[in-house]
């Protein structure tokens, strides 16, 4: 079921399977911002990664002896989410634990997402709410896909356009933590990413090697500019690493500026839920939150 919001400045449209940001449209000029979820490169457009990011080493994660398989990024995305509240501008979606997820995750919990329309764009800020008697452990991150090149401009690849780091303006360069390919794990291995001004450009390969993750690197903020040097989309938060990803097909006409709470496995990974990197808690009973803004310009 999707579900349209609309304020004097924006449309945007969430689809209740995974509660996933499907559109974001300025009125004016009729400007979409999201990646349109071509199958032929990729087929989502803002998945919810919860409760783990990534891959974990060889699939599974041991929690109080016990051992558990778990799918890459979690099985958030991939439920059916009820709709809590809604209001012309705002949507509240959510989903609770069952048989199913407690197979995989052994918490009873409720998650809460959120989207509120703002005259400058979207925020959304998601709920973690333990229902359980233990410490509940988790990662979250949005995957939101931003097109890129934007349709109503002029520019053919995304090779024409750059990204901007807030934060790292007065670096010569950022170290990228290498993700394994096919593996998808952390192999112990930084690539530098030399800077601009905090600009990089989006070359040919420099998504060959998975997602860069800037873990720690004093990022604020994340934006992509045009083939102009303008910014159309940033998106903020308050989060230990981010993900900047796409397909390695340079016609692939997005570009994923992605907040994470959380990392996939550092290859051969031997540790238990607790003690993964960036790894979240929410006490019995307890609420844990977090939210990201997306800025959409003209």
């Amino acid at each position: 079921m999707r579900i349209l919001l609309e304020n004097a400045v924006f449309t945007a449209e969430i689809e209740s399977f995974g509660a996933e940001l499907k559109s974001l449209v300025r009125k004016e000029g009729n400007m979409e911002y999201m990646w349109e979820a071509d199958p032929a490169f990729w087929g989502k457009t803002s998945p919810i990664l919860f409760p783990f990011i990534g891959k974990l080493e060889g699939g599974k994660y041991q929690y109080n002896d016990t051992e558990f398989v778990m799918d890459k990024h979690g099985f958030a995305r991939d439920m059916d989410f009820t709709v809590l509240k809604q209001e012309a501008d705002q949507v509240v979606f959510t989903i609770k634990s069952n048989e199913n997820t407690l197979q995989k995750y052994p918490f009873t919990f409720a998650l809460e997402v959120e989207y509120q329309l703002t005259e400058n764009g979207i925020i959304e800020s998601l709920r973690v709410i333990n229902q359980d008697e233990k410490t509940m452990y988790f990662s979250f991150g949005g995957h939101p896909a931003f097109a890129c090149p934007v349709k109503t401009g002029t520019a053919k690849k995304r090779t024409e356009y750059a990204v901007k780091l807030y934060g790292a303006e007065g670096k010569v360069n950022v170290l990228s933590t290498e993700i394994g390919v096919p593996d998808g794990l952390l192999t112990g291995k930084n690539i530098e990413i030399k800077l601009d001004n905090g600009v990089f450009p989006i070359t040919d390969g420099i998504f060959d090697q998975d997602a860069l993750c800037l873990a720690q690197q004093h990022v604020r903020a994340v934006g992509l500019l045009d083939e102009n040097g303008r910014e159309y989309i940033r998106l903020e938060a308050d989060c230990p690493v981010w993900g900047i990803w796409s397909m390695p097909d340079s016609n692939a006409g997005y570009v994923c500026i992605e907040p994470w709470w959380g990392i996939c496995d550092p290859k051969g990974y031997q540790g238990t839920l607790q003690q993964r990197p960036y790894t979240n808690q929410a006490e019995a009973g307890k609420t844990w939150e977090c939210s990201y803004r997306i800025f959409a310009g003209k």
